[in-house]
């Protein structure tokens, strides 16, 4: 597996073979267990850098639908899912939040 001290200068350079081809050897040589004991340890190694990432898409997504779902998913994985309102159009509450903001983006570009 690539570790951080040989990570490829150029994160598109990525492997999947390659990278399929070092998880087989390090099960060779290693004990590692189960593949679902090995799947939870890269969940676990990896977590920092996906929940940057998530953060970083959140605050510089390419657009305003994806920086709200990163923002959305970011807040709910802190402080728990949003309730369901009980309005008349049965809309969860991010659902209300979200076309307010659309609505208000929309109004600035055209005036």
């Amino acid at each position: 597996m690539t570790s951080p001290d040989h990570l490829p200068a150029d994160p598109s350079d990525w492997n999947p073979a390659e990278a399929l081809r070092n998880l087989t050897l390090e099960r060779a040589l290693q004990s590692t267990g189960t593949p679902q004991e090995l799947a939870t340890r890269l969940f676990a190694e990896n977590l920092p850098i996906s929940v940057m990432s998530i953060c970083h898409i959140a605050t510089y997504g390419e657009s305003e639908a994806m920086r709200f779902n990163a923002a959305r998913y970011v807040v709910e994985r802190t402080m728990g899912p949003a309730e369901r309102q009980s309005s008349p159009n049965g809309k969860h509450v991010w659902d209300d939040i979200y076309e307010k903001v659309v609505s208000e983006a929309e109004g600035y570009l055209n005036s």
